[in-house]
């Protein structure tokens, strides 16, 4: 077997292929810091079978790294690995085509399980999290009195706002007109009890709506 593991952090690229060869004993290890150097591999090795990569990196991270395999039709399973426990980028990272999202507090043999699951062509999540995903997002306020339910489509918009996505940005990823992003933000504001962007982050973060470990 072959895998390529994608991080710009030397020492963890080293703990993972010593964790890896351990793992899958006779397995090759590829391993690339830059994204660049990465597709230099794939280029050189069109039969690696799995990708393990990084959610953020200089130059794009898993988003870049995830269109240009799309772009260039390299259909390698990929499993992004971060220490991102965030909602927005597992499901970015899902979106665009990862089969998989494993925290790197998970153990050796969370890992094993994932690579397992993803190689024989299943999507891999940590058990936990695959409530806090669904489609509907329901929490209840810190003082339990309060529940804030919202749609698909209203999570997706607190999402991108979250990670600083202006007006333009939103209707241009999620192909809406602004008029209708400004709609859904005017609901947000009302169903949180806020008065602008910097208070609905804020207490979209107290409730816990983008943390998955929570």
């Amino acid at each position: 077997m072959k895998i390529l593991i994608i991080d710009d952090h030397q020492l963890y690229l080293e703990g993972m292929r010593t964790i890896l060869n351990q793992l899958f004993v006779g397995s090759h290890i590829f391993a690339a810091h830059k994204i660049s150097d990465a597709f230099d591999i794939i280029s050189g090795h069109d039969d690696i079978d799995i990708i393990l990569l990084d959610v953020r990196m200089p130059h794009g991270g898993a988003p870049a790294v995830l269109k240009k395999l799309c772009e260039n039709n390299q259909a390698i399973p990929v499993l992004v690995v971060s220490a991102s426990e965030n909602s927005a980028d597992v499901q970015m990272a899902l979106s665009l085509g990862a089969l998989g999202y494993l925290p790197k507090s998970s153990t050796s043999a969370d890992l094993n399980f994932a690579i397992e699951m993803i190689l024989q062509g299943n999507e891999y999540l940590p058990e936990n999290w695959v409530d806090s995903l669904k489609n509907t997002k329901t929490i209840t306020s810190n003082d339990g009195e309060e529940k804030i339910s919202l749609s698909p489509r209203l999570y997706e918009v607190l999402q991108l706002i979250e990670k600083g996505c202006t007006t333009p940005e939103v209707s241009h990823l999620l192909e809406l007109s602004e008029h209708t992003v400004k709609g859904y933000i005017k609901e947000l504001f009302s169903r949180f009890n806020v008065h602008n962007r910097t208070e609905l982050i804020q207490t979209a973060r107290q409730l816990h709506f983008f943390s998955l470990s929570t």
